[in-house]
């Protein structure tokens, strides 16, 4: 996602909900924008959903394993310092605000009071038509056709198709390799604006 795409999603999120709202998107794009041992994403592939694997509790800080998110905090453990539980990532897997985000995965629901309060964050395979919270990544072949200002608990959600001719695509939204935009309608993607998109 490029940061011009992210700024725009941020202050239009401030402009139509409030700075309120937004905190929840500024947790998943500082976790997505800013790389590092405790946040970014990661460039281990995707796995197909199934059972979670076990994982491991680690101190704040600590290297997180390529392909691995953070699924729980304890903020007493490490003697006060506080401990994440670190797993391999995996489809439906809730994962704690700043945690990697796997590539190949998108985000697609926000519950505030989760990993103790930190906040947490669903984690997807995407699919065809696929609903994802604000800051979310785009995997590749995909476009960016809908958008829901109180979805993702109030978030915002934007709905992700894969690329085809005939579809309307929302402002920021990647236009892969073989097509283009052309006309413009100004109450596509719930007023935010739309481009039909063509092969070119």
């Amino acid at each position: 996602m490029h940061l011009r795409h992210v700024w725009k999603r941020l202050t239009g999120a401030v402009v139509r909900r409030g700075t309120g709202a937004t905190i929840g998107a500024l947790a998943l794009i500082a976790g997505f924008v800013f790389a590092g041992t405790a946040a970014g994403t990661s460039d281990a592939a995707a796995q197909p959903a199934g059972r979670a694997a076990a994982g491991q509790w680690a101190c704040a800080g600590a290297a997180i394993p390529n392909g691995w998110v953070l699924t729980a905090y304890d903020k007493n453990g490490c003697s006060g310092w506080g401990s994440w539980y670190q797993q391999p990532a995996a489809d439906g897997l809730y994962t704690c605000g700043g945690s990697p985000i796997v590539s190949g995965y998108v985000v697609t629901d926000y519950v505030r009071l989760g990993c103790n309060g930190v906040g947490s964050w669903r984690h997807n395979l995407p699919k065809d038509g696929i609903w994802t919270c604000g800051g979310s990544p785009i995997v590749s072949g995909y476009v960016v056709t809908n958008y829901l200002s109180y979805g993702c608990n109030g978030v915002g959600a934007w709905q992700h198709s894969i690329a085809r001719a005939g579809l309307y695509t929302c402002p920021g939204s990647p236009i892969p390799s073989g097509f283009r935009s052309t006309s413009y309608i100004a109450y596509g993607c719930n007023n935010q604006g739309a481009w039909l998109l063509v092969r070119a």
